[in-house]
């Protein structure tokens, strides 16, 4: 313990390092220390916050001049800190009040960054998986949190008992703990504190700072608190179901599509007119009520084949089209993006594709040619590329547009800025042209494609293709299913990459499509294997 108390200075800046805020790094040969944000790559490798687990060699002291950094091997007890400290700093956005689930969230995140975590370990256990839920709960109390001993009320999630304390030093106290209790077994001497309040303690002692030992607030199950928020999710209930009935009463019998839409977490299409009223039913349901005259029925706002509104919920998409910087580049960025998944930067484009001419760019061509034939010396202006991208707020507003136009009302695909990492966004200057996503882990080793999508026009260029193919990438490892109509000629083009009809789902589309849609309802549901 007296080693972690300590003051080490800095060899660049002259400063100290400060436990949780500003730490470093020792040099193995000379000893010197530096911070995280001194080191001449810029960070430490893999970039994840907190992460100090290396042996670390200077500039100065590498035989090859350059910095050396060998990753220790970690224990689970460090490498589930590490995540959920990282988790809770970089992807704050999958957080539920503060928690993370344990496997999608905690596991996928492990299994996605396996070779930064691991890198000594070539070949992973076939019961990991298990580990990781065993050490969550062993280290119950004193080191993570269930969401079952909060208000949160949730079991499978969980959160770090000290968010602000970094894993280096909740890895050294550990460590300290350890070798207190041996100690203690030594001497046969018999332990006053559980460990708990010893962990506790000697993080006191280490850190000094009460700011930064503050703890998630824990539920006593002897309380009279706990029962009265029993009673409140009770009388809550009964009002969601109450509110429910309320909702339902005036609807006709021809409103059953409403009904359906409303079933499954989708707003219905709203008209221009009055602003919305939010009516709030649930954490996970927000419906929106409209103001309407005595006249006018839902079921004719929900049944116009000529409305298509833009769904997007997201007010961060409408804020950033209000940037003149946006306006003036149509969107592109120049700078990574921090994808809120995987916590990793993803690069500004996934290809700028120049060769590809599309027909309606051969039509602008001949239509140009044929308006300037009078001029003799008239040379087309050069083409843009078409660019592949990831998905970003500032895409949400028109995608949306898009799939009420070409799939079927009430779509929003704000939820894919969660997973930016499976999507791709094929755009010509500031026109998108076509997109597609896929929902990663609806099963433990399965991903979905949603929704892809090229313009009319721009088909049959090869695009589609791209765009299959890099989603394909992204899910290596994984199995990926998909429904189409049975149709639609896109099939044949998702059996070249290697997907096969597994099963006919009758009515598949049938919540979904108008009644007098012409297309058939029944869909394959085909299945890419790996």
């Amino acid at each position: 313990m007296e080693e972690l108390l300590l003051v080490k200075t800095c060899k660049y800046c002259q400063e100290v390092l400060v436990p949780c805020i500003n730490e470093g790094l020792t040099c193995t040969i000379c000893q010197g220390s530096s911070h995280v944000r001194c080191l001449k790559r810029g960070s430490v490798p893999g970039g994840l916050a907190g992460d100090l687990f290396f042996v670390y060699t200077c500039q100065e002291c590498s035989a090859t001049g350059t910095e050396n950094f060998a990753r220790q091997n970690l224990s689970w007890l460090q490498a589930l800190v590490l995540v959920l400290y990282h988790m809770q700093n970089k992807s704050g956005g999958l957080a539920r009040n503060g928690f993370f689930h344990w496997r999608h969230h905690i596991v996928n995140f492990i299994d996605c960054n396996w070779d930064i975590l691991f890198p000594n370990e070539k070949q992973r256990r076939k019961k990991w998986v298990g580990t990781v839920s065993g050490r969550l709960s062993h280290y119950s109390g004193y080191l993570f949190v269930s969401g079952s001993k909060t208000s949160f009320n949730k079991p499978a999630w969980w959160t770090l008992m000290y968010p602000k304390v970094t894993p280096f030093v909740i890895s050294n106290v550990y460590h300290a703990l350890g070798m207190e209790k041996q100690k203690a077994k030594m001497k046969n001497e018999k332990r006053t504190m559980n460990d708990q309040e010893q962990f506790k303690e000697l993080l006191g002692q280490y850190l000094g700072d009460e700011a930064l030992m503050q703890t998630v607030d824990l539920i006593d199950n002897s309380n009279i608190e706990f029962e009265n928020v029993a009673v409140a999710n009770l009388d809550q209930k009964k009002s969601k179901a109450s509110k429910r009935r309320n909702m339902t009463a005036p609807l006709n019998e021809t409103s059953k599509k409403l009904i359906k839409i409303v079933a499954q977490n989708t707003p219905p299409p709203i008209k221009l007119g009055p602003p919305a009223i939010p009516i709030t039913t649930d954490d996970s349901l927000q419906l929106y009520k409209e103001p309407v005259p005595k006249s006018v029925s839902f079921n004719q706002n929900l049944l116009d084949p000529m409305c298509h509104y833009n769904t997007s919920l997201n007010s961060i998409s409408r804020l950033k089209m209000l940037k003149l910087a946006t306006k003036l580049t149509g969107g592109i960025r120049k700078e990574m993006i921090l994808s809120p998944y995987s916590g990793i930067y993803l690069k500004p484009y996934v290809r700028q594709d120049t060769q590809t001419f599309p027909h309606w760019l051969k039509m602008m061509a001949e239509l140009q040619l044929t308006t300037n034939k009078s001029q003799i010396d008239y040379v087309l202006p050069p083409r843009s590329s078409i660019d592949y991208t990831y998905v970003q707020p500032e895409h949400i507003p028109a995608i949306n547009s898009l799939c009420n136009q070409f799939f079927w009302p009430g779509i929003d695909l704000t939820e894919s800025l969660q997973y930016p990492d499976y999507s791709c966004v094929a755009m010509y200057k500031r026109l998108i042209v076509g997109f597609a996503f896929i929902v990663p882990n609806v099963q433990y080793t399965e991903n979905y494609i949603s929704f892809v999508l090229t313009r009319p026009g721009w088909r049959n260029s090869g695009m589609g293709k791209f765009m299959i193919y890099h989603l394909i990438q992204t899910s290596l490892g994984k199995d990926i299913t998909l429904h189409v109509a049975i149709d639609n000629p896109a099939l044949f083009l998702y059996q070249k990459f290697g997907f096969k009809v597994e099963n006919v789902v009758l009515d598949f589309y049938d919540k979904y499509f108008r009644d007098d849609t012409k297309g058939s309802k029944h869909a394959f549901f085909c299945r890419l294997e790996r």
